[in-house]
């Protein structure tokens, strides 16, 4: 039986929120809050407008931000 692959973030909660920007102002966004690495107890957030939001772009952005972030975690230096 192959092993199970381990998730490395774990999307945890997605909600509505205000945003500002200090070139456009406030605006509506879609905060979504995901644990990394799984099980480790830290949380970071992604703020997407309100506009751009969909289930993929979220999932889209957060192997993004695990991409190009996640290997500075943890990291001593």
């Amino acid at each position: 039986m192959a092993e199970e692959k381990k998730p490395k973030a774990k999307i945890i909660r997605v909600f509505e929120t205000v945003a500002f920007d200090p070139e456009k102002g406030s605006y509506r966004a879609v905060d979504v809050r995901f644990e990394y690495p799984v099980g480790s107890g830290n949380y970071y957030d992604i703020v997407i407008p309100f506009e751009e939001y969909s289930p993929e772009e979220a999932e889209r952005r957060v192997r993004e931000w695990v991409q190009k972030y996640g290997s500075l975690m943890g990291k001593e230096l």
